[in-house]
């Protein structure tokens, strides 16, 4: 590993960490971890969009992009069959929050589990309340789901600094700072799970550790794998870093839409906001990749 990647891990880690520890001393309220998302969201599309396609079909030729459908299927895949990519908050949490929707006179309350007015509520409540439900209470599936999602992440950071030129910084510091906003919301998840399931806190700092862990556990799979093909005819690295940085913007499209879509629709008093949060996301991301190289 290069030292900057080293030292990418060591921060998303350290990131990560922090993140499982917020349910234990605050309470996030759901609103201002949309507009968080929205944000990282918008890095996150970005950083594949203005980023990593145009790289690696640089890099690997124009074929190597079509390894972005795979990535964002994988992706898919992995949320469908282990957890939903969410973000809940606890029950005392969506109870505020529905007390101060009505007070403020808001049509729809949305708090987590997006709880409507009237006659939308049954109908929401029926159509997404199973997904809430078994990503609530069954942590280690979450964990399972989130963990190879980040082993993933970390395939994409160390893919990202491979493909960046020397004296470069635009490609692997927009993974960077795309896999550091998002990480802290996986972790704080999880240990919210597991503080509602009532796991000891002793076990929920374990975990939180171990999850943190997978994004360099990435990093260094990605190492090993493109160190083994050394010794293979010239030009056949440069594809493989070309289709794992596509395969990875993949997976990045994948988690900035499962962030960005399930709230389209349930958030309409708070459209302003969530989008100038999405636009100032993907607007660093431009400039990154105009004066980053």
């Amino acid at each position: 590993m290069s030292q900057r990647l080293i030292g990418y891990c060591i921060l998303v880690v350290c990131a990560s960490v922090c993140g499982g520890l917020v349910p234990l001393v605050r309470v996030i309220t759901h609103v201002r971890m949309q507009v968080y998302l929205s944000f990282a969201a918008g890095v996150m599309l970005g950083s594949a969009l203005l980023h990593m396609l145009p790289e690696s079909a640089e890099i690997g030729g124009p074929g190597v992009v079509a390894w972005s459908l795979p990535g964002l299927l994988t992706l898919f895949m992995i949320e469908r069959f282990f957890s939903y990519h969410h973000h809940e908050f606890e029950p005392e949490e969506t109870e505020n929050a529905n007390v101060e929707a009505r007070h403020s006179g808001h049509d729809h309350i949305c708090a987590a589990e997006h709880v409507h007015h009237a006659a939308d509520h049954s109908n929401h409540a029926q159509l997404h309340r199973p997904h809430v439900d078994t990503a609530r209470y069954h942590w280690k599936a979450a964990t399972v789901g989130l963990a190879l999602h980040s082993l993933l992440g970390g395939v994409a950071l160390a893919s990202a600094e491979m493909a960046t030129a020397p004296g470069s910084w635009a490609i692997s510091g927009g993974v960077f700072l795309a896999t550091l906003l998002h990480k802290p919301a996986d972790a704080l998840t999880i240990t919210s799970l597991m503080r509602r399931g009532g796991v000891r806190p002793g076990v929920s700092h374990l975990v939180n550790f171990l999850f943190s862990m997978m994004i360099p556990l990435g990093a260094l799979v990605f190492v090993l794998g493109e160190s083994s093909l050394n010794a293979l005819p010239f030009g056949t690295i440069e594809s493989f870093t070309g289709a794992a940085l596509a395969f990875s913007a993949g997976t990045f499209l994948c988690i900035a839409l499962s962030d960005l879509l399930p709230e389209l629709h349930f958030h309409s008093h708070d459209r302003g906001k969530l989008s100038v949060a999405l636009l100032a996301g993907v607007g660093i991301m431009a400039i990154v990749a105009a004066f980053g190289e």
